[in-house]
């Protein structure tokens, strides 16, 4: 799982990769740590780490993650409920809390995300897809991440968040003119007027 010019991460991340990896699944991390994974450096501190994988993958990720001795509950409406190993969960649903007290890092969320056939779907607006060959993208040290536009794009709902304004400064320097303007042309859909246009467009 190493690039050329890899990069010292959080311990959590690496083995988070070991225990995925195996799976025939498509996945990367997400959140701020796919950020800081794309420009190669550790620019903030993070909470926990969140990984995305595919909806229709589910049931892959979680039998691995019960073998593991991981509890699961599903985050609903501010929420957290149990579900069954044979359930298979759908929309709205896609954020799974997973925690495990012997293991280190003891907590993980996973995202569920939307495709269709080759195509990634954004979830909050389904209009909004791309590849999914480049929806998941190898970063420098060479563990997947979901891409970055993609990231911001799902960031960009809450600029009140420091975090993911530090995490659309780090990565807008190294968006290259298919990133920028994929994710300007997203952000039009969502907001005409996002604050984030002015800098993506320059």
């Amino acid at each position: 799982m190493e690039g050329d010019t890899c990069m010292p991460f959080d311990p959590a991340i690496e083995v988070i990769a070991t225990l995925i990896t195996p799976l025939p699944i498509t996945w990367g991390f997400c959140g701020g740590w796919s950020i800081d994974l794309f420009v190669n450096r550790i620019t903030r501190s993070h909470k926990d780490v969140d990984v995305a994988i595919l909806r229709t993958d589910q049931r892959l990720v979680f039998d691995l993650l019960r073998q593991r001795g991981w509890t699961l509950e599903q985050a609903v409406n501010g929420k957290l409920l149990p579900f069954q190993q044979d359930d298979f969960l759908r929309l709205p649903v896609h954020t799974i809390w997973c925690r495990n007290a012997s293991a280190s890092p003891d907590f993980l969320e996973i995202l569920l995300n939307e495709s269709d056939g080759e195509q990634f779907l954004f979830r909050r607006e389904r209009s909004i897809h791309c590849p999914l060959s480049e929806a998941f993208v190898n970063s420098p040290s060479g563990l997947p991440i979901l891409a970055p536009e993609l990231a911001l794009l799902y960031k960009s709902n809450d600029l009140s968040s420091m975090d993911n304004q530090l995490d659309f400064r780090s990565a807008l320097p190294l968006l290259d003119e298919r990133r920028r303007h994929w994710l300007a042309q997203a952000l039009v859909q969502l907001s005409s007027e996002h604050a984030w246009l002015k800098e993506l467009n320059r």
